[in-house]
């Protein structure tokens, strides 16, 4: 009596934690963020042609539709314009295709400058000039933790005068689409310095 016992309570042990055999592994997939939503990067931009450096941090937003995404953002820097390096904000939209977790695509972007020497660009109600428009390439990767690595190849429009430029962005995904909290947000008094 005493082995049947101790039969029984073995099966009732196996079917309470359930076969070994019969459990899936989870889903990598499942547990991975999703590719859309609001990112926080920083990173360098450097000019191609003088190595100079500056600082550049803010916002994407990534929506994604089956293996296409749309982008649009804001990121803070600043442009050495001859004097002062003078605050910036550089804003645009762009769009490309996803391959698993890797994104390829183009954007066009504008720097915009506030007219009110040592004031954030971005802050809101001053006069700001935008400068030339931009053309970008972009190869970005995001890893199913959220984290997301960009790189950027930037090159005037046709009939603009900037010089060509490379950026490197590293960053987490924060929430999801158009919920973006927190201290130090592009467009919200953030800074890239």
């Amino acid at each position: 009596m005493h082995v049947r016992h101790l039969l029984g309570l073995t099966a009732a042990v196996g079917i309470a934690c359930g076969d070994a055999s019969q459990t899936a592994a989870p889903d990598a997939s499942a547990q991975a963020a999703p590719v859309s939503g609001t990112y926080r990067v920083t990173g360098t931009t450097v000019d191609k042609a003088t190595g100079s450096k500056r600082a550049v941090a803010g916002t994407i937003v990534v929506k994604a539709e089956g293996d296409a995404y749309t982008t649009t953002f804001s990121l803070n820097t600043s442009l050495h314009t001859g004097g002062e390096p003078q605050k910036a904000e550089l804003i645009g939209h762009g769009e490309g295709q996803i391959d698993g977790r890797a994104l390829t695509g183009s954007a066009e972007t504008q720097l915009i400058v506030a007219l009110v020497p040592g004031v954030d660009a971005a802050f809101g109600m001053l006069p700001r000039a935008a400068t030339s428009r931009i053309l970008n390439r972009s190869e970005a990767t995001i890893d199913p933790d959220g984290s997301v690595r960009i790189e950027i190849e930037s090159d005037p429009a046709p009939g603009e005068d900037y010089a060509p430029t490379r950026t490197t962005l590293r960053g987490q995904r924060i929430a999801d689409i158009g919920i973006a909290g927190g201290e130090g947000e592009a467009g919200i008094g953030g800074d890239a310095e």
